[in-house]
């Protein structure tokens, strides 16, 4: 599978006037939507999981067990989708040296309920015995999606950058005992610990990467860029906001939902 950065380009010039990382939907979207059916399967069911459940289980199908934990709501989707591709751009560009990677979708309660606290949450531990300033790292992705009408003066990149701002001061110190707990849940302990590590930044201190990102429909680009709250990106530059448009969006992923029970 190609990596999912491959299907956007780099609109330099655009980025640079407008203080933004805008990525173009330059590729394939039969070839996309292909490319992520696993990649979104998996982010709500991991493969061993799966054949867990089918041996286990007299009348449970594949197909039945992977139903069940999409979401059915059409905002669902969108806010699913988001968080689900940010994830992987990230793991696979962006922050690919991150080594614990928490798939917090599978945590939801309900899968038309949102996921809790931070949208995606990244960590890089190099040493588990020392404290490696330099090398150990949280990234942490605030995700929007907007495919509807334009509302007057409305951006998701002013959202996005609003919900990140949060993450920053807030909820990325509230995500890690949640994500101790989850991973306790699961059995694995060792990565409970590791990630314990990250609740006392005095004594194991590491760097912080916050990001924001809006993944709109391309024919509304503009609109969002010209409604960003410019006083809010001009006191949060340390927050570097990506824009991803993409043309017919919402029947992009409505066909991907369609396709993952078939994974």
């Amino acid at each position: 599978m190609a990596n999912l950065i491959s299907y956007f380009t780099k609109n330099s010039i655009f980025s640079a006037s407008a203080g933004l990382e805008i990525y173009d939907f330059t590729g394939d979207s039969t070839a996309f939507v292909q490319d992520c059916v696993r990649r979104f399967r998996e982010a709500y069911i991991s493969e061993e999981m799966l054949e867990k459940i089918i041996l286990k289980s007299k009348k449970t199908t594949r197909k039945d067990a992977i139903e069940r934990r999409l979401p059915q709501k059409a905002s669902n989707k969108a806010g699913d989708f988001g968080e689900i591709l940010s994830y992987y751009l990230w793991t696979e560009t962006f922050a690919s040296d991150a080594n614990i990677r928490p798939m917090k979708i599978r945590w939801k309660e309900h899968p038309d309920m949102p996921s809790h606290l931070v949208d995606v949450i990244l960590l890089r531990r190099v040493d588990e015995d020392n404290a490696c300033p330099d090398d150990n790292k949280m990234y942490t992705i605030e995700s929007k999606v907007w495919t509807s009408t334009m509302k007057e003066g409305h951006s998701s990149l002013t959202d996005a950058l609003s919900d990140a701002i949060k993450d920053k001061t807030e909820r990325a110190a509230k995500t890690i005992p949640y994500l101790v707990t989850q991973y306790e849940r699961d059995d694995e302990y060792d990565l409970a610990d590791q990630v314990r590590r990250f609740g006392d930044p005095v004594n194991y201190p590491y760097i912080k990467e916050h990001f924001a990102i809006a993944i709109v429909e391309s024919t509304q680009a503009n609109d969002h860029i010209a409604n960003f709250d410019k006083v809010l990106q001009a006191a949060n530059t340390n927050i570097p906001v990506y824009l991803l448009p993409i043309a017919h969006l919402k029947d992009i992923y409505n066909q991907l939902y369609l396709n993952i029970p078939n994974n």
